[in-house]
């Protein structure tokens, strides 16, 4: 893989080695009881009683079973644990109590997004719940010089990993240095990392708690970098004194012992423990600085269990430590409506993942006064439940072409009966759109979001006529001969992934009364996952990211660009861009102007520090979304909800579900706690 520099996008020898050069210094719904598996039907798999049922109180400076950890000599006393100046949280509603268990579920390893979302930590800054406010973190300063090409950022003095040890400047030059610019390691320099002209930054540290980045240039949304997602832990979720015994810089043994255990050499091994996407949840032995931390890994068969931090560095108003619940615990259930019906049961104090979806919505209600929890409807910030990407660098030339035809693309889109899907599909909610921003959006355009959206077959028809698609026999062919025939790959596992397969199913009759033949291909997301990365599909589908709160970085549906390998209508002309041209060898064909000008003008954009100027070129770039019509939005439904259970405080209500916004993480899980029944 290549290890050229990306563009910046905000969405992994001896002792003293020699500093790196750019281093200055330093079928089972609602069927009750009997639908639970067993290791989770009994009461005792699902404790929950906390230590008090009225809140705060006298419940002293640390929870019971930490304080009898310090009288055991097993741990020092509370006051040695935290930072200098704790991080104090302020409650949602009201002082909580400690104790109990916020039982959830995940479907397995791979499902590392939701473990992320809820007992995640340690940004160097972080989003308020309403997401409008970027503050201290682990970073108690944040400063940026006039042009926005330099900032001095200092720790949280006394932060500790959840071993004891120290967090220092020595944690971050190690994650900068040995982690995020060895190559072996991390293939592509992270964006949030990179100059916009994509070199490295310049890593200067000042002393124990201060280092410096640098640019090259301004670089006005690095702050807002460090308050999301991976990007804001890339300087301090790698241990220095942990993890230097696997990395071979500190240890020349490493190799060796590596191929010993079973992995294919130093950097498997390193990546298997201290990867930061997956290492929180499969090395219980790893320190870190989440407020629960692992103690049963994610791989184990039945359930992940991760319990308090000992030495977490957030209070609460009355100084006392967090978090307030004793553990988190995830069983682990393949099967989704198995998962549901331990949700409809009670099981869960707090869930939104898998079955939070039109389908289950009204037997979720249904069960609320029997399962002692409450539907609390989340704010949707999709453009669409489910866009449709046809592959414009699709690797025959002669599909190529036809999918590259905006013609074909409006046509396509008549011949979609939107309210049919929502009639059938989302419960007679919802109404069509595009793949455009959404009304809440401050880049809301009317036009973008509903134009070709009317279900008008017989406009289909005269559009594909006119663009040259002759229709015989019921079946459409391309000049050349080629057939309209495609295949339609679907990520069956998905949160959403039955209903988009019953949808497409829909879609197939639709665009068969037009003359276009689609056939759709359900898969396992990693099958799926390996035809996108290979350029081996014809169209597939996803959620409509960006369509708010992260407009402006999520932007794969609106131009070629974006996270995750950017936009799934084209692959290649995002990679372009992303990767600077180093993958252009695999390109089969150059971007063209309309996708350049949205490039140079994301360029401006990411350089630009007035908030009001960045806001004009994004609206440049919307404009040409607009015009270009690249994908299909489908339905904006009434958006997904969560099961809470009522005896969960401080949740503090309905919130975005957003994957940027990481929903729940921004309502401070830390300071839920669980009132006695």
């Amino acid at each position: 893989m290549s290890t050229q520099q990306p563009r910046s996008h905000p969405f992994e020898p001896s002792a003293a080695p020699a500093l790196h050069p750019l281093l200055t210094r330093r079928g089972v719904v609602l069927a009750g009881g009997a639908a639970l598996t067993a290791s989770a039907a009994g009461c005792s798999f699902f404790s929950t009683d906390p230590e008090s049922e009225n809140g705060g109180g006298d419940k002293g400076p640390e929870a019971p079973m930490l304080a009898e950890r310090v009288d055991a000599g097993d741990l020092p006393p509370v006051e040695e644990r935290l930072p200098k100046e704790p991080l104090v949280v302020t409650a949602t509603d009201e002082i909580g109590a400690y104790g109990g268990t916020w039982n959830s579920a995940i479907t397995g390893p791979s499902d590392g997004p939701w473990l992320w979302r809820t007992v995640n930590d340690g940004h160097l800054l972080e989003r308020s719940r309403d997401w409008t406010e970027i503050r201290m973190n682990v970073a108690s300063a944040f400063d940026a010089n006039a042009d926005a090409s330099e900032f001095t950022i200092t720790l949280r003095e006394g932060v500790k990993w959840s071993d004891g040890t120290p967090l220092t400047t020595a944690d971050v030059e190690f994650a900068y240095a040995d982690v995020n610019l060895n190559a072996e390691l991390t293939t592509a320099m992270p964006a949030e990392l990179s100059s916009l002209d994509g070199t490295p930054a310049e890593l200067e540290v000042v002393d124990d708690y201060t280092f410096i980045v640098r640019f090259s240039g301004p670089k006005p949304l690095f702050r807002d970098d460090m308050a999301a997602g991976v990007s804001g832990q890339r300087f301090t979720m790698y241990p220095r004194h942990y993890l230097e015994q696997y990395h071979i810089a500190y240890n020349p043994a490493a190799d060796d012992e590596a191929v010993a255990e079973g992995y294919d050499g130093w950097v498997s091994r390193f990546t298997a423990l201290g990867n930061l996407w997956n290492f929180q949840w499969e090395n219980p032995d790893l320190p870190s600085l989440l407020p629960w931390i692992c103690k049963k890994p994610v791989s184990d068969a039945d359930y992940a269990l991760f319990e308090r931090n000992p030495y977490y560095w957030k209070v609460d108003e009355d100084g006392s430590q967090l978090p307030y619940l004793d553990e988190v615990r995830f069983n682990i259930i393949a099967d989704v409506e198995t998962m549901f019906a331990h949700a409809v049961n009670g099981d869960y104090e707090f869930h939104s993942r898998h079955f939070n979806d039109n389908a289950h919505r009204a037997d979720a209600v249904d069960g609320e006064e029997a399962g002692d929890y409450t539907i609390v409807d989340l704010e949707g910030t999709y453009s669409s439940d489910m866009n449709i990407a046809f592959n414009l660098n699709h690797a025959d030339p002669a599909i190529r072409k036809i999918f590259q035809d905006k013609q074909f693309r409006i046509a396509m889109s008549h011949a979609i009966d939107r309210q049919e899907l929502i009639d059938v599909l989302w419960n007679r909610v919802g109404e069509p759109t595009q793949a455009a921003p959404r009304p809440e959006s401050d880049f809301y355009d009317e036009a973008f979001a509903t134009q070709y959206t009317e279900f008008d077959p017989d406009l289909a028809n005269q559009t594909l006529d006119a663009a040259g698609y002759a229709l015989a026999g019921g079946v459409r062919t391309a000049a050349d001969g080629t057939p309209l025939e495609f295949t339609a790959s679907v990520a069956d596992d998905a949160l959403l992934g039955t209903v988009w397969l019953d949808a497409l199913d829909m879609v197939k009759d639709m665009w068969a009364a037009v003359g276009v033949t689609l056939h759709v291909n359900g898969q396992p997301r990693e099958n799926w996952q390996a035809g996108i990365d290979e350029n081996a599909y014809d169209l597939t589908v996803w959620t409509g990211d960006g369509g708010a709160i992260d407009e402006t970085t999520a932007v794969q549906w609106y131009m070629c660009a974006g996270p995750s390998g950017g936009a799934l209508f084209a692959r290649q002309w995002s990679s372009h861009y992303t990767l600077n041209g180093a993958e252009d060898a695999e390109m089969l064909e150059a971007p063209p102007a309309h996708v350049t000008a949205q490039h140079d003008l994301y360029d401006q954009f990411l350089a630009e520090a007035d908030p009001a100027a960045r806001a004009e070129i994004f609206t440049q770039i919307i404009a040409i979304a607009k015009e270009q019509f690249y994908a299909i939005g489908t339905v904006r439904g009434q958006g997904s909800w969560a099961v809470t259970a009522n005896r969960l405080r401080n949740f503090g209500g309905p919130m975005p579900e957003n994957p940027t916004y990481g929903t729940p993480g921004p309502a401070n899980p830390e300071q839920w706690w669980l009132a006695s029944e």
